[in-house]
């Protein structure tokens, strides 16, 4: 009984898997060179997986980069939650948006979505004059 169960292991029934042994040995023939094919195939496999994954993320954070660094007093935002607002001021990692009359809000520049409007140079100059002559009503 004991015999049979590497015969049954081995998907064949009972003493058909000695006879044909003989068989499948004298005609086996050696073959070389099957390793490389198979480490080739998998070198393959993680090269593209790479290219299809870690590229396209690596881009998107340059151009997030890139807009973040972009940004000055006065351009309309909105950030990752969908808060809309403009920017009052820009610190190193902070930014102070006002999103209503008198609501201000600091964010990380990693919550920026992106960019709605950007100011010319002409209309922050004409902010900062109204600024300045808010202030000396004030």
């Amino acid at each position: 009984m004991l015999e049979r169960i590497p015969d049954f292991i081995n998907f064949g029934p009972a003493g058909a898997a000695d006879a044909g042994n003989v068989v499948e040995q004298a005609q086996a023939v050696p073959t070389g060179g099957g390793g490389f094919g198979g480490i080739l195939f998998f070198l393959v496999i993680i090269i593209l997986m790479w290219v299809m994954l870690f590229l396209p993320q690596r881009r998107q954070e340059k151009k997030h980069k890139e807009m973040v660094a972009s940004l000055k007093k006065g351009d309309k935002i909105v950030t990752s939650s969908g808060i809309i607002g403009k920017i009052i001021s820009i610190t190193n990692d902070r930014i102070r948006i006002l999103t209503g009359e008198k609501t201000e809000i600091d964010i990380t520049k990693n919550a920026i979505a992106g960019i709605l409007s950007k100011t010319s140079a002409e209309e922050s100059e004409t902010e900062a004059k109204e600024s300045k002559t808010t202030e000396e009503e004030k």
